[in-house]
């Protein structure tokens, strides 16, 4: 074979799998528009079907990352790298792992992280081969998921007062059994949606329908009665403007804080006033009890600051929050005490290094970025500040939905770079380790996803009267299988 033939074949290899990375990332747009609302009709339990979904879309997206890495075109595989204080997190990880007493479960959630952040870079490194192509699908399928959240909420209140059913919670939640996991999507996919309703070159049919969505995703957010959203918005906007600042970020933050107020307004009609009716105001005293309480959060975070005191370097081990005797939660609904309680204090130590340096990035480049920097930027720093009273960033759906967001926020601040990445770990290795991750998360997934009976029976012999409490599956709580294993 001819040079000029080799190298044509190679062209043709690295174009046919840069198309097909392209193409998973409109596949795992389907699963955020999917998975919430129709469903797959494969599992029965939302959580364990929106869970499993994932994991197959995760293990493809390692065989495709290990694929770019060895073949390829050079603009994406040099951007497929991991920057080296991640490696330093998931290093202390390991070692927690092999010290924990249920290894199996705890390198199960580091091969979790692993895969994710394989999505993450994969989604930055498209960013930056193809900026604007990514920001307008980005916005154009937020737009989508929004449309079709709004859509089916409206349906079911005019279903709701024709055969006068209050208008409870039920009428508000789609794809779940609590209304956090709605809310949690809908932080991530606001900003790209305001993204549209202020952008001048966008046609006006788009630009009022995102408009209008936004209004309806606020009403829905009053009607799930939750308060995570609107505490992470008033804590990420004003902190992401005080770093960045610029001309485009106070119009996303200006135009979500209109439509939020439109949205009170519009919740007040359909609910409140005397013409929707007596049916439309049957769910008001639940929604104003859940206002009232923490939800047990503080036994959780109690929980968290105990096993941080007990096990302060290298934590109870990944996921090991979940053998924790509780029936009010799997995780501390709280990313720092989840990362601190699980992967010690020192994890958590390189994981503020690495967040500050992509601050520090985005502080030195934000003013100057262009297209959807902002929009990303802000849904990142959503999803983080309601990670901090919120289990956002465990449940499959939403966390999936941040880790694209990460993905074209970072490829973002590349945009128009001519330097090359720093050097990291051979291509060959980085592939390796990632399909190797989705070995180990499908591993797990085979061997404890049909354990749940035994481990949902022993849940519900303890707590009898509660819920499941999701982690991993909807029963989270980790169940050793022998006495022996629980003694280790």
């Amino acid at each position: 074979m001819t040079p000029s033939i080799q190298a044509a074949g190679s062209d043709r290899l690295s174009s046919s799998s840069v198309t097909v990375a392209y193409s998973l990332l409109g596949v795992w747009t389907l699963y955020l528009l999917l998975a919430p609302t129709t469903g797959f009709s494969w599992i029965e339990s939302w959580h364990n079907e929106q869970r499993a979904a994932q994991i197959v879309l995760l293990a493809l997206t390692a065989a495709l990352f290990a694929g770019l890495t060895a073949f390829g075109p050079d603009q994406i595989r040099t951007r497929l790298q991991l920057p080296g204080w991640w490696w330093a997190f998931i290093a202390v990880g390991v070692v927690s792992a092999l010290l924990s007493t249920m290894p199996f479960a705890a390198f199960a959630e580091i091969a979790l992280f692993i895969l994710l952040s394989t999505l993450v870079v994969l989604t930055a490194a498209l960013t930056i081969s193809q900026p604007e192509r990514m920001a307008q699908a980005a916005r154009y399928c937020a737009l989508l998921i929004a449309g079709a959240h709004v859509l089916a909420v409206l349906v079911r209140y005019v279903a709701a007062l024709h055969i006068d059913k209050d208008v409870d919670l039920s009428v508000f939640m789609l794809g779940y059994a609590n209304p956090r996991f709605a809310s949690a999507l809908y932080a991530v996919v606001m900003p790209f949606v305001a993204a549209v309703v202020i952008n001048p070159r966008e046609r006006r049919p788009l630009r009022v329908a995102a408009f209008a969505s936004l209004c309806f995703l606020w009403t829905i957010n009053l009607g799930l009665g939750t308060r995570g959203i609107w505490f992470a918005y008033a804590l990420a906007a004003p902190a992401l403007l005080l770093l960045i600042g610029g001309r485009q970020l106070p119009r996303i933050v200006g135009a979500l804080a209109v439509t939020a107020l439109l949205g009170l307004v519009v919740f007040v009609a359909l609910t409140v006033s005397p013409s929707a009716g007596t049916s439309a105001s049957g769910g008001l005293p639940a929604v104003t009890e859940r206002l009232q309480t923490l939800t047990s959060r503080e036994v959780l975070w109690e929980l968290a600051w105990n096993a941080i005191v007990q096990h302060p370097g290298l934590g109870l081990a990944p996921m090991h929050f979940a053998t924790l005797k509780s029936h009010v939660g799997a995780h501390p609904h709280n990313w720092l005490l989840q990362v601190a309680s699980e992967w010690g204090l020192i994890a958590l130590t390189i994981l503020f290094f690495g967040l500050a340096k992509v601050a520090k990035r985005l502080r030195s480049v934000g003013r100057s970025v262009h297209g959807f920097g902002t929009e990303a930027a802000l849904a990142v720093a959503a999803a983080l500040a309601y990670g901090l009273v919120d289990g956002n960033l465990v449940m499959p759906v939403s966390q999936t939905a941040t880790a694209l967001a990460l993905g074209l926020a970072l490829g973002s601040l590349d945009c128009g770079e001519t330097s090359r990445p720093a050097p990291g770990l051979p291509a060959a290795a980085i592939g390796t380790i990632a399909v190797a991750a989705a070995v180990v998360v499908c591993a797990y997934a085979a061997q404890s996803f049909p354990d749940q009976p035994r481990t949902t029976a022993a849940f519900r012999a303890d707590f009898p009267r509660d819920w499941l409490v999701p982690r991993f599956w909807e029963q989270g709580l980790l169940r050793p299988s022998s006495e022996s294993e629980a003694a280790r």
